[in-house]
């Protein structure tokens, strides 16, 4: 079977940012192709009319989106013990969006949906701007190598994409194990001049990247970037 083909944004012309990911694909097994063509195109969002407000298509109140979603672990612990919230999982690692739509299928979970490619295109202008009450950025790939830190997630043009999507104090969570990073995250947020940051005041889930940090012994830096109505 042929896998559905998605709509690929120009990253020239959609935004002019660094790519900060690696695409994941790899082998799959008949059932996970079963899963990639019949049941994510249900949960995706690509399709939808934009601008997208989550708000309206999940009919919830409480919008979180979780901004590298890896196997969906947090995105589905939220939408399964919390009925009143709505998710978005946002990914390009294609195994892990399929876990999403298999368990969230397997549940009944009607509050969850996906976007299988560069979140940073659903930040700029496929969704409604003030539409969202949390961005959870858990984790992601600190790029440890100095030539390498331009590639990094936290950079002024996606914390003006998160000003932009965010309801009035609303939030970004960000928790990461490299300290060299969250230490450029607290100066690039700072500078910012949009958010009220406060540290260590949010239960981190345990993801498998949770796991793995505690495992090799890593220092886990949190904080909480408020925006503020400057």
């Amino acid at each position: 079977m042929q896998s559905p083909i998605y709509p690929q944004s120009d990253p020239v012309s959609e935004h002019p940012h660094i790519r900060t990911f690696h695409a994941r694909h790899g082998r799959m097994s008949a059932r996970r192709e079963q899963s990639l063509i019949l049941l994510l195109p249900k949960f995706e969002i690509t399709n939808l009319e934009r601008p997208v407000d989550l708000a309206k298509v999940l009919d919830k109140d409480f919008i979180v989106v979780d901004f590298g979603s890896g196997m969906g672990t947090h995105a589905l612990q939220l939408a399964q013990s919390d009925p009143s919230v709505g998710v978005l999982a946002i990914d390009v690692h294609t195994v892990g969006l399929i876990a999403v739509v298999d368990t969230a299928t397997e549940l009944g979970l009607s509050n969850i949906r996906t976007h299988h490619g560069d979140g940073m295109d659903v930040l700029k202008d496929w969704m409604t701007p003030a539409s969202v009450n949390e961005i959870h950025v858990l984790f992601p790939d600190p790029w440890p190598k100095a030539r390498h830190h331009k590639r990094r997630l936290i950079t002024p043009l996606f914390l003006d994409l998160v000003v932009n999507a965010l309801k009035p104090d609303g939030r970004m969570v960000f928790v990461t194990d490299d300290e060299s990073y969250f230490e450029s995250a607290v100066t690039i947020i700072a500078s910012c001049g949009n958010f009220d940051v406060t540290f260590s005041d949010w239960e981190i889930p345990i993801t498998t990247y949770h796991q793995r940090a505690i495992r090799l012994g890593h220092k886990i830096s949190q904080l909480s970037a408020r925006k503020t109505n400057a």
